[in-house]
């Protein structure tokens, strides 16, 4: 049934950022994923962006079996929210698996790795934003809402695709002595994976969140646990261990990855003055 009160503030804001993660799928695959595949690793471009056309007909079968479940879905916490839950994680291990190939497969192991993952990628992100858009008119029948909120959709989307791309080329994917042109350097899409895939992009203080919303912290806080179900500071702990283990798994040294988290932590309870 669709919501009939004005849609506050935070729950406009907060929905918006959910889409930050379709832009930056999105903005991978456009600007980097042919150039990566068959620049970098070595693949044939006509390989690469078949796998790329064929990954995008699945998704297209995938997409209205998302839509189909997810409407027949009964559930305590209703029809969208499942989907969008179980997606989150696989979401990330995912895109991070795209960018981080095993070393030493042939041309057709390559292919076939490259291929698998795309799809899944776009299989997880559909699970994800096809519940998701479909909770604009569950939230609100008032047609201006359904616009602001769908503005926030797009605006945050749009944003965390160019933030990805902008900083990939401006800072990560930069020239060295083995590799006079930046974006064909293999190290830079390591750096783009560590700084960008698993760690979400930069997470904004939480007091920079509430005065987006135009609240005090503790509201927002409150607000934030009684929508979603757990606290900001959980859903941080968790983007910081996959990123932890990562580091872990690259080699760096453990009291490395705990002043790294100590240094990133922002998502914890508001503390007075």
């Amino acid at each position: 049934m669709p919501g009939t009160g004005r849609l506050t503030r935070a729950t406009t804001i907060l929905y918006g950022i959910g889409s930050i993660s379709f832009g930056v799928k999105d903005n991978g695959f456009a600007f980097f994923l042919l150039l990566y595949y068959s620049q970098v690793l070595g693949l044939p471009e006509s390989w690469v962006g078949f796998g790329i056309m064929m990954a995008l007909v699945l998704d297209g079968i995938f997409d209205p079996l998302v839509g189909f479940a997810s409407d027949h879905l009964h559930s305590r916490w209703g029809r969208r929210h499942p989907f969008m839950y179980a997606a989150a994680l696989p979401v990330a291990a995912s895109y991070w698996l795209l960018w981080n190939p095993p070393s030493g497969l042939s041309q057709g192991g390559l292919f076939a790795y490259f291929f698998v993952v795309a799809v899944l990628v776009r299989l997880f992100i559909a699970v994800y934003e096809i519940p998701s858009a479909s909770l604009v008119p569950e939230l609100t029948d008032q047609y201006d809402q359904r616009t602001s909120i769908l503005s926030y959709r797009f605006f945050f989307g749009w944003w965390g695709g160019l933030t990805m791309a902008v900083i990939a080329y401006a800072i990560l994917l930069q020239p060295d002595a083995t590799h006079p042109v930046g974006v064909l350097n293999p190290d830079g899409y390591r750096l783009f994976m560590q700084g960008i895939g698993l760690d979400g992009l930069e997470v904004p203080p939480l007091a920079d969140l509430a005065k987006l919303a135009k609240m005090s912290r503790f509201y927002f806080y409150r607000r934030f646990r009684r929508h979603f179900g757990t606290t900001p500071k959980a859903v941080e702990i968790t983007m910081r261990v996959e990123l932890a283990k990562q580091l872990l798994r690259d080699g760096v040294p453990p009291a490395d990855v705990a002043a790294r988290g100590q240094e990133t932590a922002r998502w914890g309870p508001p503390v007075s003055p």
